[in-house]
């Protein structure tokens, strides 16, 4: 069946859900250009700031399940984006831009807005907190001195949002950090108050460390090599972030974080997100994943009969609107999943039982309810959905 992939943005209309985050594939125009030959309907700029500084390098390195930078921002004027290469990422495709910019203070953020208006940007989005920012430009600088990142008090960036805001007629988007990850709804309501048209969810955890033991020094540049974490490892929490901004307020949401196959951007669409954001997946599998996943977005609706994203955009808070609602909020009682005739005998669920619930008998595996707890593991690790069945949220 014919599948709609399309999206409104905050007004923006795309023609598919991906969007490629900030990052090495948005680091300047032309590299920005042979991204939009895989397939995403936006990209996001590295930041770009009135007085941009090297990166501090090493500035990335892959760890079990994630991903460590050192980046900040763009190392390229801002006036290079606006006459060479915005223009440049434009080149024969036809890629929605958007402007990723931070201000020291409000008058210079909004300046820049007005620049990158001015230069063609269809979207503007604005950063909150870094949290390796603050002992890295100490230790390039000496003589600077900057406060410790703070994820309670919005105002100050409130403020530089709506000087934004007020400067430009495009959207303007807040881009949260990860460090919100217990009060993401205060910064939700703050952002919205501010004006915000969306809100990306979100930028890295951290500061995190890896160590070389052949040397015992971190991998990554800086005085204690710390970086920002991205990639699988952040995904459950920013999914639920994700989940609680779309139950907070009514903007579109890009869900950013950790996603690496089609199921990851299903996950966020159903979480409430308009949009998926990437970019650790293209640094360690290169720009083909973009389409990749695009694809297995567009195969996994169609074979499930949805004919938009809209059917299961926010699928997953009507379901918890339905635990409430048949009293499903803490279950006690023990039910023992059941198995049919799509097991194909691997064992993987039996390896896993803790509770050695489970036997292969004939290549099937077998579930011993004297011995269940019910938890549930079994279902989320089967290869063969619909194998294993879980009866606490079958029947309505």
């Amino acid at each position: 069946m014919a599948v709609d992939l399309s999206v409104n943005l905050a007004g923006l209309k795309l023609k598919n859900p991906v969007i490629v985050a900030a990052g090495n594939h948005t680091h300047d125009g032309a590299t920005m250009a042979r991204v939009a030959q895989w397939g995403p309907a936006a990209a996001i700029t590295k930041t770009i700031v009135a007085q941009p500084v090297p990166d501090i390098l090493p500035c990335f390195a892959q760890v079990n399940g994630g991903f460590l930078n050192t980046v900040l921002s763009t190392v390229y004027p801002a006036q290079q984006w606006w006459e060479k290469e915005l223009p440049e990422a434009r080149r024969g495709n036809d890629m929605a831009i958007i402007v990723n910019l931070a201000g020291r203070w409000p008058e210079e953020a909004a300046e820049l807005a007005a620049q990158a208006e001015a230069a063609g940007a269809d979207m503007i989005e604005v950063p909150t907190v870094c949290p390796h920012m603050k002992e890295i430009l100490e230790a390039m600088f000496p003589d600077l001195e900057l406060a410790q990142p703070v994820f309670t008090d919005c105002a100050p960036w409130a403020a530089m949002f709506k000087a934004v805001k007020d400067t430009v007629k495009i959207p303007v988007v807040a881009k949260f950090s990860g460090g919100f990850l217990h009060n993401v709804k205060d910064w939700a309501r703050a952002a919205v108050d501010a004006g915000a048209d969306g809100i990306d969810c979100c930028d890295s955890l951290g500061p995190g460390l890896s160590i070389n033991i052949e040397t015992g020094e971190p991998w990554l540049g800086g005085p204690r090599g710390v970086g920002g974490l991205t990639g699988p490892a952040i995904k459950p929490i920013v999914l639920r972030m994700v989940m609680e901004v779309a139950e907070t307020v009514k903007v579109p949401i890009i869900g950013t974080g950790g996603i690496t196959s089609y199921k990851d951007a299903v996950e966020y669409v159903m979480a409430g997100a308009t949009a998926v954001g990437m970019a650790t997946v293209g640094h360690v599998r290169g720009m083909e994943a973009y389409k990749k996943i695009l694809n297995g977005i567009e195969n996994f609706l169609a074979d499930h009969g949805y004919s938009s994203l809209e059917d299961i955009r926010g699928l997953t808070l009507r379901r918890i609107k339905e635990r409430r609602t048949h009293n499903r909020m803490a279950i006690t009682r023990v039910i023992p999943p059941t198995v049919n005739d799509l097991c194909n005998g691997c064992g993987l669920c039996a390896r896993v039982c803790v509770f050695d619930a489970i036997e292969m008998v004939d290549k099937r595996a077998v579930i011993l309810n004297d011995k269940c707890y019910g938890c549930g593991l079994c279902v989320n690790v089967c290869g063969r959905p619909g194998a294993i069945l879980q009866p606490y949220f079958e029947a309505a």
